[in-house]
């Protein structure tokens, strides 16, 4: 039987891992990027919108977070929390009542959103 090697490493500290967002024509787009010098293994992946939970952690280990305030005067406007997010209504009345935490990305673009 011939055994085959992995595919992934461990992590090693050969390992990189990269994660952002930016605002592209209007929209939150966000791009990871995992790399092994050691192996030479590389995997990309990005999307639309809020990323996955794993990505945005990341993000925001190295980022931060900003309370922002939702609704009434120099708050965000609800549409505009409730449309990146994809808030349900419930969500978005505990939005309203305590702030959402937002990566500095995320806090720009819903600025220019409520603007």
């Amino acid at each position: 039987m011939v055994e085959l090697g992995t595919t992934h490493c461990g992590p090693c500290p050969s390992c990189r891992y990269e994660a952002g967002q930016r605002v592209v024509n209007g929209r939150l787009r966000w791009d990871e990027n995992e790399y092994c010098a050691a192996t030479g293994i590389e995997a990309c992946g990005g999307g639309w919108g809020p990323p996955p939970p794993w990505v945005r952690e990341r993000i925001v280990a190295e980022e931060g977070t900003v309370r922002l305030p939702v609704g009434g005067p120099g708050g965000l406007r609800l549409k505009a929390v409730r449309e990146l997010y994809g808030l349900t209504l419930p969500e978005l009345i505990e939005a309203r009542e305590h702030g959402i935490e937002a990566t500095p990305v995320e806090a720009r673009l819903l600025r220019n959103l409520s603007q």
